[in-house]
């Protein structure tokens, strides 16, 4: 997976030295998003305790380019930077984990009606950062381990008049991807957070080109 994600930074890295082939624009825009479950053992003893993730609100920005297939057709690839937030709630206690990627889409998308956009492709992720926090109880957790590189899939459909674009896109994990945690004590068990997300995306991009 490493690898993957490393030769699709480089294929970027290409197609913007390349400008005159690709065009080359900016993006950013909001993100509505969820976890999967919290999972929680006490004791070191399963109690199938399972917290689900409200919805919250995050962000995104970076940069895309975009090359012209045949018949209507384009190939984009994206880098952009992610922030997620989702929170969990039990008994009084609330828990928000918040999450920073690098994210790197290879959409193929289909133009119509001169200004309509409909597209699809996988998405590459590097979780740059991964981190609980909450009440003095689940500050005292501390994160043993995480997935760094995981893959989704992203689906859409937009309007582009001229240099400016709008989209909006629904995103789901393909690969499981969980952070870990213990309690300072280890004996009193731990947390495990399903990092898979579910996202709904709004983006606004200029091209330059």
């Amino acid at each position: 997976m490493k690898k993957v994600f490393l030769t699709f930074l480089l294929i970027t890295s290409i197609s913007v030295a390349n400008a005159q082939i690709f065009n080359f624009g900016i993006k950013g825009g909001l993100n509505y998003n969820s976890n999967g479950n919290m999972k929680v053992d006490v004791l070191n003893i399963p109690n199938n305790l399972k917290i689900s993730s409200d919805q919250e609100t995050g962000y995104h920005i970076g940069i895309l380019t975009e090359m012209k297939l045949p018949l209507w057709l384009y190939l984009r690839p994206e880098l952009y930077y992610t922030h997620t937030e989702s929170s969990y709630s039990n008994e009084g206690t609330k828990a928000e984990l918040t999450m920073d990627k690098i994210d790197a889409p290879v959409l193929l998308g289909l133009r119509f009606l001169k200004i309509g956009r409909i597209f699809l492709g996988p998405s590459f992720h590097y979780n740059i950062n991964t981190k609980l926090k909450g009440s003095d109880i689940i500050d005292d957790f501390k994160k043993v381990s995480s997935d760094d590189f995981t893959v989704g899939a992203q689906f859409g459909l937009g309007l582009e008049i001229g240099k400016l674009g709008v989209d909006i896109r629904w995103e789901t994990g393909l690969s499981d991807s969980e952070a870990k945690y213990i309690y300072d004590n280890i004996d009193l068990g731990g947390l495990t957070v399903d990092t898979s997300q579910q996202l709904f995306m709004l983006n606004i991009y200029y091209k330059f080109m």
